[in-house]
Protein backbone atom coordinates (compact mmCIF):
# COMPACT_ATOMS: atom_id res chain seq x y z
CA UNK A 1 0.00 0.00 0.00
CA UNK A 2 1.32 3.18 -1.07
CA UNK A 3 2.01 5.84 1.60
CA UNK A 4 0.95 9.62 0.96
CA UNK A 5 3.56 12.15 1.81
CA UNK A 6 2.44 15.47 2.94
CA UNK A 7 4.88 18.59 2.57
CA UNK A 8 5.06 20.62 5.45
CA UNK A 9 6.08 24.34 5.80
CA UNK A 10 9.31 24.54 8.43
CA UNK A 11 10.17 28.16 9.47
CA UNK A 12 13.98 27.83 11.27
CA UNK A 13 15.08 30.32 13.48
CA UNK A 14 18.77 30.41 14.33
CA UNK A 15 20.43 33.20 16.00
CA UNK A 16 21.14 35.50 12.92
CA UNK A 17 18.90 34.81 10.22
CA UNK A 18 15.41 32.84 9.40
CA UNK A 19 14.67 30.12 7.03
CA UNK A 20 11.23 29.30 5.92
CA UNK A 21 10.92 26.31 3.33
CA UNK A 22 9.39 23.24 2.63
CA UNK A 23 11.33 20.53 5.52
CA UNK A 24 12.40 18.39 3.25
CA UNK A 25 15.17 16.17 5.86
CA UNK A 26 16.57 16.47 8.78
CA UNK A 27 19.90 14.23 9.58
CA UNK A 28 22.44 14.26 12.24
CA UNK A 29 24.20 17.44 11.27
CA UNK A 30 21.68 19.57 9.45
CA UNK A 31 17.97 20.19 8.68
CA UNK A 32 17.67 20.74 4.94
CA UNK A 33 14.37 23.04 3.40
CA UNK A 34 13.27 23.15 -0.27
CA UNK A 35 12.69 27.25 -0.61
CA UNK A 36 11.20 27.51 -4.14
CA UNK A 37 13.41 24.50 -5.80
CA UNK A 38 16.68 25.90 -3.59
CA UNK A 39 17.55 23.44 -1.16
CA UNK A 40 18.56 25.61 2.34
CA UNK A 41 21.15 23.61 4.39
CA UNK A 42 20.80 24.51 8.46
CA UNK A 43 23.47 23.17 10.74
CA UNK A 44 21.20 21.94 13.48
CA UNK A 45 24.02 22.86 16.61
CA UNK A 46 22.84 26.54 14.82
CA UNK A 47 18.80 26.35 15.13
CA UNK A 48 17.48 27.94 18.56
CA UNK A 49 13.68 27.04 17.25
CA UNK A 50 11.53 25.46 14.78
CA UNK A 51 8.14 26.06 13.66
CA UNK A 52 5.90 23.62 11.91
CA UNK A 53 2.75 24.76 9.69
CA UNK A 54 0.46 23.19 6.93
CA UNK A 55 0.85 24.02 3.49
CA UNK A 56 -2.42 26.32 2.61
CA UNK A 57 -4.29 26.40 -1.05
CA UNK A 58 -4.62 29.79 -2.44
CA UNK A 59 -7.35 32.02 -1.59
CA UNK A 60 -10.28 31.29 -4.28
CA UNK A 61 -12.58 33.62 -3.57
CA UNK A 62 -16.64 33.67 -3.68
CA UNK A 63 -18.71 34.98 -6.06
CA UNK A 64 -22.54 35.88 -5.04
CA UNK A 65 -22.69 37.50 -8.79
CA UNK A 66 -25.89 37.38 -10.96
CA UNK A 67 -25.41 38.57 -13.90
CA UNK A 68 -27.11 38.03 -17.41
CA UNK A 69 -28.91 34.57 -16.09
CA UNK A 70 -31.05 33.11 -18.65
CA UNK A 71 -34.30 33.39 -17.31
CA UNK A 72 -35.98 31.66 -20.30
CA UNK A 73 -36.83 28.48 -17.77
CA UNK A 74 -37.80 30.84 -15.01
CA UNK A 75 -40.87 32.41 -16.44
CA UNK A 76 -43.48 32.28 -18.59
CA UNK A 77 -46.20 34.03 -20.03
CA UNK A 78 -49.13 34.17 -18.34
CA UNK A 79 -52.91 34.80 -19.53
CA UNK A 80 -52.61 38.51 -19.19
CA UNK A 81 -49.45 38.76 -21.51
CA UNK A 82 -46.78 39.18 -18.51
CA UNK A 83 -43.85 36.98 -18.05
CA UNK A 84 -44.71 35.24 -14.22
CA UNK A 85 -42.78 32.59 -12.55
CA UNK A 86 -43.87 29.53 -11.07
CA UNK A 87 -45.68 31.01 -8.38
CA UNK A 88 -47.09 33.99 -10.47
CA UNK A 89 -44.49 36.53 -9.28
CA UNK A 90 -43.74 39.09 -12.43
CA UNK A 91 -40.52 38.93 -14.03
CA UNK A 92 -38.10 41.65 -12.44
CA UNK A 93 -37.66 44.98 -14.89
CA UNK A 94 -34.46 46.30 -15.91
CA UNK A 95 -34.59 48.66 -12.40
CA UNK A 96 -34.86 45.73 -10.14
CA UNK A 97 -31.67 43.74 -12.52
CA UNK A 98 -29.59 46.77 -12.10
CA UNK A 99 -30.35 47.07 -8.20
CA UNK A 100 -29.59 43.35 -7.32
CA UNK A 101 -26.70 43.44 -9.45
CA UNK A 102 -25.13 46.10 -7.30
CA UNK A 103 -26.22 44.54 -4.64
CA UNK A 104 -24.71 41.20 -5.16
CA UNK A 105 -21.50 42.78 -6.66
CA UNK A 106 -21.72 44.81 -2.87
CA UNK A 107 -21.99 41.82 -1.21
CA UNK A 108 -19.49 39.76 -3.02
CA UNK A 109 -16.76 42.13 -2.37
CA UNK A 110 -17.98 42.25 1.37
CA UNK A 111 -17.78 38.57 2.02
CA UNK A 112 -14.19 38.42 0.23
CA UNK A 113 -13.07 41.18 2.39
CA UNK A 114 -13.80 39.34 5.26
CA UNK A 115 -12.89 35.97 4.41
CA UNK A 116 -9.12 36.37 2.95
CA UNK A 117 -7.44 37.43 6.30
CA UNK A 118 -9.17 34.58 7.72
CA UNK A 119 -8.12 32.73 5.09
CA UNK A 120 -4.12 33.48 5.68
CA UNK A 121 -4.09 32.73 9.07
CA UNK A 122 -1.74 29.58 9.69
CA UNK A 123 -1.11 28.36 13.18
CA UNK A 124 1.93 26.66 13.82
CA UNK A 125 1.27 22.37 14.06
CA UNK A 126 4.08 21.99 15.83
CA UNK A 127 6.81 24.24 17.53
CA UNK A 128 10.37 22.79 18.99
CA UNK A 129 12.56 24.45 21.30
CA UNK A 130 16.60 23.68 21.17
CA UNK A 131 18.23 25.56 23.58
CA UNK A 132 20.28 22.61 23.80
CA UNK A 133 21.07 19.63 21.38
CA UNK A 134 17.90 17.25 21.76
CA UNK A 135 18.16 14.03 19.57
CA UNK A 136 14.47 13.30 20.61
CA UNK A 137 13.30 16.27 19.18
CA UNK A 138 14.90 15.93 16.26
CA UNK A 139 13.85 12.80 16.11
CA UNK A 140 10.13 14.41 16.18
CA UNK A 141 11.02 17.21 14.25
CA UNK A 142 12.00 14.81 11.33
CA UNK A 143 8.47 13.30 11.40
CA UNK A 144 7.27 16.17 9.67
CA UNK A 145 9.82 15.89 6.49
CA UNK A 146 9.62 14.75 3.06
CA UNK A 147 12.07 12.37 3.43
CA UNK A 148 11.05 10.57 6.33
CA UNK A 149 7.31 10.42 5.39
CA UNK A 150 8.92 8.62 2.11
CA UNK A 151 11.34 6.66 4.02
CA UNK A 152 10.27 5.72 7.53
CA UNK A 153 12.41 4.01 9.65
CA UNK A 154 10.10 1.48 10.92
CA UNK A 155 12.63 -0.61 13.00
CA UNK A 156 13.47 2.36 15.12
CA UNK A 157 10.15 2.91 15.33
CA UNK A 158 8.93 0.00 16.38
CA UNK A 159 12.06 -0.18 19.08
CA UNK A 160 10.51 3.25 20.56
CA UNK A 161 7.66 1.80 21.05
CA UNK A 162 8.63 -1.30 22.89
CA UNK A 163 10.34 0.68 25.08
CA UNK A 164 7.81 2.96 26.22
CA UNK A 165 5.22 0.39 26.11
CA UNK A 166 7.97 -1.56 28.29
CA UNK A 167 8.09 1.68 31.20
CA UNK A 168 3.83 1.27 31.34
CA UNK A 169 4.34 -2.25 32.54
CA UNK A 170 5.86 -0.97 35.78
Amino acid sequence: MAQSVKPYIAILKTQNEKHKGILYKVDSVNVILNHDGEFITVPINEIKTVQIRTIKKGYKGMSFIKIGEDRAEEYKMNAAGKMVDKWGKEEPGLKEDAAATVFSVVFTAMANAVALPIHAINPNLARFNFNKLDKNKFNELSYYSIYYQANPNVLAELHQLKSISSSFKR
